[in-house]
């Protein structure tokens, strides 16, 4: 293991605390002192509101804006929003790509692409990323571009390697992304920020080349980094020690976190782990909620998958050692019962510990019916995913072998000088058809999923007014509507873009719908979200 510079270290806690003064316990400590208080600190995320807030209101009137200053304003709106929350992230990246196509900008809409990219692997909207790096490889990346895009290509394929982690695609997924870390070190200036810290991974795979400690110990003070820089340099700093160095490292990367309000972040949860593994429980237990917390208001599915595998452990073994203490009081109350007076005292001592413990215990039993909660919700969307994952998958693959076809047989008519017959055979594909066949799939996949919807949904509506599809195993189009909002698709546009209707005719649907219901406003919506998903252990 690499030896840590002492004065290296206390530079690092230079940078994070107000004052310079000397410390008089060890550096760790102070580390996990910092850690508690920040842990209770709830001025970051009022600071940062604040920001949004004042950015928000200078953007508002966008149609007196310039382009430049309205792709300023949503840009650095994005940055407050990216590691913070997904949905006001993905709203605002989707205002960059929708003002760079209509001022036909190149560049501003394939640098907001790849901004896309970057919150949609983390928060393990994989069908949507891959589309999404589908469709960059088939553009011309700029130059200056091609380093984030080899990067963020390769984040991907790593983040499939491990939600898949099967023997059959995840080895290749991970080449995959090796070859894309090699491409993104030479598109990149070697000085570059990404690259130094990136490059700690590449060279974590081979000891030979592996850079020392005390290099990314410089890189951290010599450079100005942010809260959010600090975190990302020392969570890499993490990998390379154990014990209580590690603990050191990560304890740094998640007080920048909270000081940045970053809650799209794994320090918090391998801290978590780390402080498990020493048998330290409590700090083990904050630093779990803490993970919980962040990832239900970012909105991480794949960081939620992470902490429900490491809950109910820390949560088992607090229970053995409530129970271990239990044990030992009684024991000792056995010993010294001879004595009356001191029986007397013990057996209160006894009372007042067992008070406690059922205080415990009860509120353990609450953290796991709430983790219960989490893991029925955690079940439900990855059952989702992996459906429509799969459909996806199957759907792209017809759609390509179609269109091999096609192009097939135009080439061989056009090679054969046989034109008209070329036009015969494209205008001889029905797309309304294929559309029908989509939408088809799409309402028995979704009934599959969720076969108690329709009967649910007329639940809120006046018998005289359901809405029932014409024949079993199938939706109309306003059922699918909010089908797709039960998906958890919100957005009117997308919504719209998926139906092949019009934003207004989406929009008219709805409020002729919630007009009728026999609950009004945003009760309607969450009665429509707490539909049931059929039972996980069910098989499909």
């Amino acid at each position: 293991m690499l030896k840590i510079n002492p004065l290296a270290i206390f530079i690092l806690l230079l940078l994070i605390t107000k004052s310079g003064a000397a410390f008089s316990i060890s550096p760790k400590d102070s580390l996990l002192n910092i850690l508690q208080t920040e842990l209770k600190n709830k001025e970051h995320d009022r600071k940062k509101e604040a920001r949004i807030n004042q950015l928000r209101i200078a953007s508002r009137d966008s149609s007196r804006l310039a382009y430049p200053e309205l792709y300023r304003l949503y840009n650095a709106i994005l940055e407050e929003y990216q590691f913070y929350k997904f949905d006001s992230s993905y709203t605002y990246v989707q205002k960059m790509i929708h003002i760079g196509l209509a001022h036909e900008d190149h560049f501003k809409v394939q640098e907001s692409k790849l901004k896309l990219l970057q919150i949609l692997v983390p928060s393990g909207m994989f069908k949507e990323a891959y589309e999404l790096v589908f469709e960059l490889d088939k553009e011309t990346i700029p130059e200056q571009l091609k380093s984030t895009y080899h990067r963020l290509k390769a984040r991907f394929y790593e983040a499939l390697a491990k939600y898949n982690n099967d023997k059959y695609y995840a080895t290749q997924y991970r080449i995959t992304a090796e070859n894309e870390f090699k491409k993104m070190t030479s598109a990149s200036p070697p000085n570059a920020f990404e690259r130094v810290i990136d490059q700690a991974e590449i060279d974590g795979r081979s000891s030979r080349h592996r850079r020392t400690a005390e290099f990314y110990l410089h890189f951290i003070t010599h450079n100005g980094l942010t809260h959010h820089g600090i975190a990302m340099v020392a969570m890499r700093l993490s990998y390379y020690h154990s014990g209580d160095d590690k603990i050191m490292f990560l304890a740094l990367s998640a007080i920048s976190d909270i000081r940045s309000s970053t809650k799209d972040t794994e320090a918090i949860l391998k801290l978590g782990e780390e402080f498990y593994k020493a048998g330290d429980l409590k700090l083990a237990y904050e630093c779990i909620n803490k993970a919980v917390s962040d990832a239900e208001f970012y909105g991480a599915r794949g960081h939620k998958i992470d902490i429900q595998n490491v809950l109910p452990l820390i949560a088992g073994k607090t229970i053995m050692e409530t129970e271990r203490q239990r044990d030992k009081s009684i024991i000792y109350s056995l010993i010294f019962a001879v004595v009356v007076v001191v029986v007397l005292s013990i057996l209160y001592v006894v009372f007042i510990q067992l008070k406690k413990v059922k205080v415990s215990e009860r509120l353990i039993n609450e953290k796991n019916d709430q983790l219960a909660s989490i893991n029925t919700k955690l079940l439900e969307h990855t059952r989702i995913n992996e459906e429509y994952i799969g459909f996806f998958f199957k759907q792209s693959f017809s759609n390509i072998n179609m269109l091999e076809k096609l192009k097939r047989k135009v080439e061989h008519k056009i090679k054969m000088k046989k034109i008209d017959e070329a036009l015969e055979v494209v205008t001889s594909m029905q797309i309304s058809k294929e559309r029908e066949y989509l939408y088809d799939t799409l309402d028995q996949i979704f009934l599959k999923l969720l076969p108690n919807f329709v009967p649910a949904f007329n639940e809120l509506l006046r018998p005289e007014d359901q809405i029932w599809p014409q024949k079993s195993g199938s939706l109309n189009t306003v059922l699918r509507i909010f089908a797709l909002m039960r998906l958890g698709i919100k957005d009117d546009e997308t919504i719209a873009g998926i139906l092949d209707y019009s934003v207004s005719t989406i929009y008219t649907y709805k409020i002729r719908v919630k007009a009728k219901a026999i609950v009004k406003g945003e009760e309607f919506d969450q009665r429509i979200m707490n539909i049931k998903f059929i039972n996980p252990a069910v098989p499909f």
